[in-house]
């Protein structure tokens, strides 16, 4: 089979041409590094499908969720989109807060900081992950409904091998916040960590990306008022599988995919598709670097696949892009890579999944037992 070329591609001598359709975290990237950043779009499909009794979670949402706390909470939601028929920007959010990413997950992630004059060294995890959210056995959701048990393993540099991070996402992190533990290989010991949520910096990020930057945004949201801006057709990421598959070859990110500035141009994929488009601004007595927030969301995932973040003047200072792929075990849309941009640093982090489907990366339509994300099971996957 021949592959597959471009309808046309984006960059600094045409930009003007797409910029009605051209999300401006693209149109930002292209002006900051004109010389090497394009956008080469192809054609447009849409592959994603779910699993039955998800659309039958949905049909029953549309009379069964709705929002508490002004928009920052919800409850009564079965296991899939809390609101297919979206009115107003907080419905819009929530629907890719607690889009479907599979039920349960154990697969190798890899990240890295890229800056003008040096990389960071990679750091690759195993991961483990359930989503009580969408146990398909549960009823529907109350204010304490737990979103997701996360739990990553440093496998490698041998230096970190070992620490752990353990995370309880509750569904409203609003009103009742994230619990975080770690385990420090090194001093061979299990902590608390009192804060990760809002603007806490990410340690292996450099300070790039914030703790509700996760799957480009995730978390409480009861900083910011949010506001539909509105659905249109839009150039945004998609259908990575080219990027998907030279990361299985080199086991990781290589000088092919990662350049001096951002992601090489040659392994993406960009497609037009209709997006929703949400705005939150921060409200007048909360804190956050972040004065705006802009968000384009797939229409048929509710992922989010950019952002733009601008800074407490105004300026656009960081963007951030979902490279995303079907994965056919899951069923659904989820990330290969998500890179988060500081334009003003001119550096970005990328992280990534590892791992063929069906082999080191494993999906599951069931969730895993609890008792496999408590603290004390930290300790025994920290022994080397």
């Amino acid at each position: 089979m021949l592959e597959e070329k471009p309808l046309y591609t984006i960059n600094s001598s045409n930009i003007e041409k797409y910029r009605s359709i051209l999300p401006g975290a693209l149109s930002a990237l292209i002006e900051q590094y004109p010389e090497t950043m394009e956008v080469p779009v192809f054609t447009s499909y849409r592959p994603a499908y779910y699993y039955d009794w998800i659309y039958d979670a949905i049909r029953k949402n549309r009379d069964s969720a709705k929002l508490i706390k002004g928009g920052s909470a919800v409850v009564g939601a079965y296991p899939g989109i809390p609101f297919p028929d979206p009115k107003d920007g907080y419905e819009v959010l929530w629907n890719h807060m607690l889009s479907f990413r599979g039920v349960s997950l154990n697969a190798k992630s890899w990240e890295i900081v890229v800056q003008e004059n040096r990389r960071s060294s990679v750091i690759k995890s195993r991961v483990k992950l359930s989503s009580e959210y969408y146990n398909k056995d549960r009823d529907k959701s109350k204010e304490d409904q737990i979103h997701t048990y996360y739990l990553s393993t440093v496998i490698s540099p041998p230096k970190l091998s070992g620490s752990s991070l353990l995370v309880h996402e509750r569904v409203n992190g609003s009103i009742i916040p994230r619990q975080a533990w770690g385990y420090l290989a090194g001093q061979r010991r299990v902590v608390r960590i009192p804060s990760i949520d809002y603007d806490a910096p990410m340690p292996r990020s450099e300070g790039i990306r914030f703790a509700d930057e996760v799957d480009v945004y995730i978390g409480s949201i009861d900083r910011y008022q949010w506001r539909l801006l509105g659905k249109k057709e839009m150039i945004i990421p998609y259908n990575n599988k080219k990027l998907y598959d030279e990361l299985q070859i080199s086991d990781g990110p290589n000088e092919v995919i990662l350049t001096k500035s951002h992601m090489n141009p040659e392994v993406l994929r960009y497609e037009k598709h209709r997006v929703w488009v949400v705005e939150g601004l921060l409200k007048k007595e909360k804190s956050h670097p972040y004065k705006k927030r802009i968000l384009y969301l797939d229409e048929d995932s509710w992922n989010a696949v950019l952002a733009e973040n601008y800074n407490r003047k105004g300026d656009l200072w960081r963007v951030s892009a979902s490279y995303v792929k079907l994965y056919h075990a899951f069923p659904g849309i989820f990330k290969v890579v998500d890179v988060h941009h500081d334009l003003k640093d001119k550096a970005y982090y990328a992280q990534g999944a590892l791992g063929n489907e069906g082999n080191v990366f494993t999906v599951g339509d069931t969730v895993l037992p609890k008792r496999g994300f408590k603290p004390s099971a930290l300790r025994r996957l920290g022994r080397r």
